[in-house]
């Protein structure tokens, strides 16, 4: 037994439909946010010498570098999603690059316990946890992308 009411709540109208806004900084928009968070961690490996050292005490909770990379790799992770999430808009080349990000983290990883001269900087495991979380990311996006495009070609 069907509801058709449910069918009637997949219908698409008009308001769902992205737009297209010319951006004047498209670039930017297509850059992954996980090269910003590649770009901190290469940059507090060289300004801390222990990543697991307490950065700042607030109110009693000692937060480290890490903790902070951590939380703002999970909040980028958030916002890719977010970005790739619009009605009637092919993300597909964020994805993909999304996606280059993170065959690029898994490569860096893996050559560094390799014990590659010059890559030892990648050999640890807060790189190994933000190679997770951007290859998790990289994996709803794609899912998400893949649903709003099915979404737009149903109700077109």
């Amino acid at each position: 037994m069907t509801d058709a009411g449910h069918a009637d709540a997949a219908v698409v109208s008009d308001g769902d439909r992205g737009r297209h806004h010319r951006r004047r900084y498209r670039f930017l928009g297509v850059i992954p946010g996980f090269v910003y968070i590649l770009a901190l961690f290469i940059v507090g490996q060289f300004i801390f010498s222990d990543p697991r050292s307490i950065l700042f005490s607030i109110g009693g909770y000692r937060l480290a570098w890490v903790e902070v990379l951590l939380v703002a790799a999970a909040i980028m992770a958030m916002a890719e999603q977010i970005k790739v999430a619009t009605p009637g808009v092919n993300n597909t080349t964020e994805v993909l690059f999304m996606g280059l990000i993170a065959i690029v983290q898994v490569v860096l990883f893996a050559l560094a316990a390799a014990n590659v001269p010059g890559l030892g900087l990648f050999d640890n495991t807060e790189f190994g946890l933000l190679t997770v979380i951007n290859l998790a990311q990289t994996a709803v996006a794609y899912q998400i992308n893949s649903a709003t495009l099915v979404r737009t070609i149903a109700s077109s």
